[in-house]
């Protein structure tokens, strides 16, 4: 069974019906005039098992432990060229999201200038925050996928790898602070659950890099992150929202491929007696 391939395409398919189900939510079970959800809706309850089985599922799919994925290279390097193609469009989509981040960040800004008494400053120095982080956030994706699909760490590896991890951490933050005086959390708990799985998700890729490899808890933060993205993308989001789910959900599943399709014994490096007798002239 090819992992690599069917997991992914769960997540994508998982993350279809949700959104379907989530748009029929919208249709039959939200109050516009109250801003409330109708108990018990069918709607609702559907959606909700969908994902709770799917949780369940990648929880199962992905617990068994596989050797060999300690390192960067082994666990992701990957000579797939569709690999490649889908990180450096989540890279691309990042740089987008950043701009779209930016743009509203000054928006708010100008309000607040205008009115201080009724607008946080907090607000568009998050947003802008947010979009500058993204805008290293994809150079850190673009710069891991490159190292992925030539297999060698590139120098400053270490530095730009945190920056997805770091830039959905603070739009969580953001999602957060623009949501915080709304008391229903269906109406954007999907949004900040996948934020949330998206951040956890680069944080522990990027912890290849320092050592500390969690391949499953990779997996399950990135499969289900790319589900529970796709379904918040039927709330109607902004533009940045929507570029940086898109973008978060495209790493997302490809780095999951790549770590599904490992490892890549033609990549990995070499041990120590190899490189010892190596060293030693043959006489």
């Amino acid at each position: 069974m090819r992992k690599n391939i069917i997991l992914p395409a769960l997540a994508v398919a998982g993350g279809a019906a949700g959104f379907l189900l989530r748009r029929w939510q919208l249709a039959s079970a939200y109050q516009p005039d109250t801003g409330l959800f109708v108990h018990g809706a069918p709607a609702t309850g559907a959606l909700l098992g969908l994902t709770a089985l799917l949780m369940v599922v990648f929880l199962v799919l992905v617990c068994k432990r596989r050797e060999g994925l300690d390192d960067f290279l082994p666990a992701f390097g990957s000579p797939s060229v569709g690999q490649m193609t889908v990180l450096a469009a989540a890279g691309l989509l990042l740089f987008a999201a950043g701009g779209f981040g930016l743009r509203e960040g000054f928006r708010t800004f100008r309000l607040w200038q205008a009115a201080p008494e009724m607008y946080q400053l907090s607000a568009p120095v998050s947003q802008m925050l947010t979009g500058a982080l993204c805008l290293a956030a994809g150079f850190g994706v673009l710069y891991m996928g490159q190292m992925a699909y030539r297999g060698r760490i590139l120098d400053g590896a270490c530095l730009l790898a945190p920056f997805p991890a770091l830039a959905a951490l603070v739009w969580l933050f953001a999602a957060h602070l623009k949501h915080g005086t709304e008391p229903v959390l269906m109406k954007y708990g999907f949004s900040l659950f996948a934020a949330l799985l998206f951040t956890m998700a680069h944080y522990y890729i990027a912890g290849f890099l320092y050592g500390k490899p969690r391949p499953r808890r990779v997996l399950f933060c990135a499969l289900l992150g790319a589900a529970v993205g796709i379904t918040s993308l039927a709330d109607g989001l902004d533009l940045f929202t929507a570029a940086a789910t898109a973008a978060f959900t495209l790493s997302a599943l490809g780095f999951a491929h790549g770590l599904l399709g490992g490892p890549w014994p033609d990549r990995m490096p070499p041990s120590e007696e190899e490189t010892d007798s190596t060293a030693q002239p043959n006489f």
